[in-house]
């Protein structure tokens, strides 16, 4: 098991063209942010995994500060979750693709996810990969 945190704010995929990559501001930002996690991902796997894996990804994000008290509270127990952009396909993908060829060689060997949204005093990226033996 791979189990590593990045302390960042959740991003999700940014579409790109292959001009627009170095002119948009969202794209120079994203890839930044896959660079940040591919560095933290070094830190802890030193080969990419050959088989099928399994993905645990747990996306933290600020608690807005226009929140009251109370949803505050509700929303570091858990009773209130951030029902915001970027859509969490969008959150996973931007992690697969920062992995790649750093826990596995290929996005296409995970064959099972599990992603959630959460919020957090401490925004962060959790993320847990369990190498899946075959049956």
């Amino acid at each position: 098991m791979i189990d590593f945190t990045v302390n960042v704010n959740p991003m999700g995929a940014v579409r790109m063209t292959q001009r627009g990559k170095w002119k948009s501001d969202s794209a120079q930002r994203y890839l930044a942010y896959k660079s940040q996690i591919g560095f933290e991902a070094r830190k802890h796997i030193k080969t990419p995994l050959s088989g099928p894996v399994h993905a645990v990804i747990r996306f933290y994000y600020p608690i807005p500060s226009r929140f009251n008290k109370l949803q505050k509270e509700k929303a570091r127990n858990g009773e209130l979750a951030p029902v915001v952009k970027p859509d969490l396909d969008n959150c996973v993908k931007g992690i697969f693709d920062a992995l790649n060829k750093i826990a596995w060689n290929d996005d296409n060997q995970v064959i099972a996810a599990s992603a959630s949204k959460l919020y957090s005093d401490q925004p962060r990226i959790e993320i847990r990969i369990f190498e899946v033996k075959a049956a």
